[in-house]
């Protein structure tokens, strides 16, 4: 049951006529204003619980309030809730263990982003506000988005804050790869003997949402080109929602990527553009 110690100052004492003592403290209940049960919604009680004396010396103290419990049928329901919600608990650090996040980046959050530093950087976060208030639709059409702009304009931290969101609120398997990585990672398959990235390539492909970091970053080349298609283009025949940052705008694409993928980028995510000062250097002046 919940311990209550730090919220006796805001309860109110229902005194029912007389109240006895117990250890020197008042044994009336406490029924406190702002708890509740979680499922019909009743009054939760509180009740005072002594501590033995080896319990009240290792915690010195001799005693603490314990919630009531509430009928059978809701402890039952509760306890059932509970349980869901620690399976979601566990889904979502699997998720994020998972997710080839760094360590600072599972920290990204539409909360932690300063949409001030620049009129691009506020419009963005509307419409990624937007993108994820239609997730489901957008899911179900494998849309996905397509950030671009220079270095340092925050492009990477809302990608991933989208990732991070999603995970969290609606625990959808993400994946974050930076393309210079993915592109290395394919290369070691040739140059290192029994280096097998099936697997992994395979979770590339399919995951249910793909951010792909630093898009273009790599320097154009027939094999750079046939890579992405594989990848863009498997994704884009299975509609499954893909997320690019890059530091060139569309129009670049087909000369990076070759027309084929640049096409289907456009055309299966919408386009977001920051640009404007270092979002980095601009937050950390600011003492964000």
């Amino acid at each position: 049951m919940e311990r209550i110690d730090s919220l006796l100052p805001e309860a109110r004492r229902i005194t029912g006529g007389s109240s006895g003592s117990r250890g020197g403290r008042d044994a009336g209940v406490l029924r406190l204003d702002d708890r509740v049960c979680p499922h019909c919604g009743r009054e939760l009680q509180a009740e005072y619980v002594e501590f033995p004396p080896a319990l009240a010396r290792k915690y010195g103290k001799n005693g603490e309030w314990d919630y009531l419990p509430c009928t059978p049928e809701c402890e039952k329901k509760n306890e059932q809730r509970e349980w869901e919600l620690s399976r979601r608990e566990a889904r979502v650090a699997s998720l994020k263990e998972r997710s080839g996040l760094s360590k600072r980046m599972k920290g990204y959050t539409l909360a932690s982003f300063k949409p001030y530093v620049d009129r691009s950087a506020a419009r963005a976060v509307e419409r990624v506000e937007a993108y994820l208030k239609d997730w489901e639709e957008m899911r179900e059409a494998g849309r996905g988005l397509f950030f671009c702009g220079g270095v340092g304009t925050g492009k990477t931290h809302l990608a991933v804050a989208v990732m991070n969101e999603l995970i969290h609120r609606r625990r959808v398997p993400a994946l974050f790869v930076t393309v210079p990585e993915l592109l290395d990672n394919i290369r070691e398959t040739y140059n290192v003997p029994g280096r097998n990235l099936d697997d992994w390539m395979e979770a590339v492909k399919n995951a249910d949402l793909l951010v792909l970091d630093d898009l273009g970053a790599e320097k154009p080349s027939d094999w750079v080109q046939e890579r992405m298609f594989v990848i863009v283009n498997h994704r884009y025949r299975e509609a499954l929602p893909t997320i690019f940052t890059s530091n060139i705008g569309p129009e670049e694409l087909p000369r990076q990527l070759g027309e084929r993928t640049a096409s289907r980028v456009i055309a299966m995510c919408e386009g977001i553009k920051l640009d404007g000062r270092d979002y980095r250097e601009t937050a950390r002046n600011e003492g964000a």
